[in-house]
Order: structure tokens, then C-alpha cells, then sequence
């Protein structure tokens, strides 16, 4: 009789164990679901140096040749200051690559209206001849004088515009008359190799012409 009920006594502990043991088996099972739902942080995508040297994303594009035409700018804006030091004073009227791109040729314009012509290297650094005073009569150095005082906006201002309005690189860019108005006149080769002949009022910066260059 006492083996019985000890017998039935752990039947009963049993029993009311089970459904503490399935519980806490629940819990686990929730606990490992738990963690497999939560996905680790993502790994972020490379930063890429492009080629105009902008970081951008593994799916970032840069515009093709954008590089080269920052440094073809750059190097008219060098070359343009590099004259004008080497003249001394005055204000650039003029500025084209020449020799193939190999180098510029500039016209600084001196406060008598007269004109230097300064040959400076490819990337803008240095001078490679002159400068020499061109030949100039009073008819010239009064129009230079004119070109001189209605250009509110540098060569260098001029250059940026031209580019803002067509992107690319600009090969020539000088003073010059245009239905009676001073303007700056200049070319820009764009990424496709197209020139574009572009007009701007030297005085405002407002786009008077802008045209695509067919003779080439």
C-alpha cells in the first residue's frame, strides 16, 4: 500500500512538470526565432572615386571627360594671371590655345590701350615667349580702351559662364564687338567633340548667341 502511493505521488509530480518543461521549450523556440528575424545591418557600398575625383556610390555615374575639362579651365585661368604678371599690370582682352593645344597665346592690353602678346605653356605655369608689344594705332588703342572699360566680368568670370551655359572646355575666348554691344566671344569643345561659338555681354554676363559650330 505505501509502495502504491509513492507511486502515484511521483506520477502526479511528473505530470505537473510537463506543462513548466513545454513552456520553457516555447520560450526557446521564440528566442531563436526571435534572433533569426533580425537581419545584421547591411555592408555599405564602396565609396568610389570618379574621374572628375567626386566620391560616389558603387550605381554613381560622373560625366565622361569632366576631369580633362576641369583641367583645360583651370589651365586658361593660369595662363591668363600668368601673362598678365608677366606684363606686369593690365587686363586680358584675349586668350587661345594655339599649337595644337600645346600652349596659349594671350593679349594683355596696358593701361596706355596698347597691347602685349605673351605666349605661356599648356598647363598655364609659365611663359614661353614675350611678352612683346604689338603694333597698335589709335583707332586700336581707343577700341581696346573701350573693350577694356565696358568689360564688367574677367576672363576668368567670362570662361565660367561659357561653360555653365555649354559644359566642356574652352579653347578661345577674347573682347569683341557685336551689334554694337562689347561682348566676350568664345568657343567651347564639349565632351562629344562639338565646338559650340558662344556669346556673352561682357557687362552683364547674359548669353546673347549660342551656336553650334559647323565649319569644323
Amino acid at each position: 500500500m505505501q509502495t502504491t502511493t509513492k507511486t502515484t505521488a511521483r506520477r502526479i509530480a511528473l505530470l505537473s512538470a510537463l506543462p513548466l518543461v513545454g513552456a520553457l521549450a516555447l520560450a526557446g523556440c521564440a528566442g531563436d526565432d526571435d534572433r533569426d528575424d533580425t537581419a545584421a545591418p547591411a555592408a555599405s557600398a564602396p565609396s568610389v572615386t570618379a574621374t572628375d575625383g567626386s566620391a560616389s556610390g558603387s550605381t554613381g555615374s560622373g560625366r565622361t571627360g569632366s576631369g580633362s575639362d576641369a583641367a583645360g579651365n583651370d589651365a586658361l585661368g593660369a595662363a591668363a594671371e600668368t601673362a598678365r604678371e608677366a606684363v606686369g599690370s593690365g587686363t586680358v582682352t584675349s586668350i587661345e590655345q594655339e599649337a595644337g593645344g600645346t600652349s596659349w597665346e594671350v593679349l594683355v592690353v596696358t593701361a596706355d590701350g596698347n597691347e602685349q602678346e605673351v605666349h605661356v605653356a599648356a598647363d598655364g605655369e609659365r611663359t614661353t615667349a614675350g611678352p612683346t608689344e604689338d603694333t597698335t594705332d589709335a583707332e586700336d588703342v581707343a577700341e581696346n580702351q573701350r573693350f577694356v572699360d565696358a568689360a564688367d566680368l574677367s576672363v576668368a568670370q567670362a570662361a565660367s559662364t561659357l561653360v555653365e551655359t555649354v559644359p566642356g572646355t574652352v579653347t578661345e575666348l577674347g573682347l569683341d564687338d557685336h551689334a554694337g554691344t562689347v561682348v566676350w566671344e568664345g568657343d567651347v569643345r564639349d565632351d562629344a567633340g562639338t565646338k559650340h561659338s558662344i556669346r556673352i555681354d561682357a557687362g552683364s554676363g547674359e548669353v546673347v548667341t549660342n551656336t553650334v559650330d559647323t565649319d569644323d
